[in-house]
């Protein structure tokens, strides 16, 4: 049951042992990624559609958007998946005057801590 996301997987698979220069696991691949070896497995296998969090995952990990395409999703905005990542780390100050910064830009009033 080969589906798009598998095919493109598989083609970064072998390109990743290239570039190892020798053959390695799908477990190691997916340490590579950055998910489980379980979850790549049923993605690879096509056992089962990625999520959204794994097409862009994959999608930034391996710089192609076909994972977007192949899914039928939406490419998110990088540097918004940037922030959404990193945001409960931000500081509620700096949370608070990039709200006031984007709030320049729209009649839609930031919201408050209230």
């Amino acid at each position: 049951m080969g589906t798009g996301t598998s095919k493109l997987l598989l083609e970064h698979f072998l390109a990743w042992q290239r570039e190892q220069g020798e053959r390695r696991t799908l477990k190691e691949f997916a340490d590579y990624i950055g998910i489980s070896d379980k979850s790549l497995n049923h993605v690879f296998t096509g056992t089962r559609e990625p999520t959204e969090r794994q097409t862009q995952l994959f999608a930034v990990v391996f710089d192609d958007p076909r994972f977007y395409k192949v899914t039928n999703r939406k490419p998110e905005d990088p540097k918004l998946i940037y922030i959404n990542r990193h945001w409960k780390n931000t500081p509620t100050d700096i949370q608070k005057k990039i709200a006031e910064e984007i709030q320049k830009y729209t009649t839609e009033k930031a919201p408050t801590d209230e």
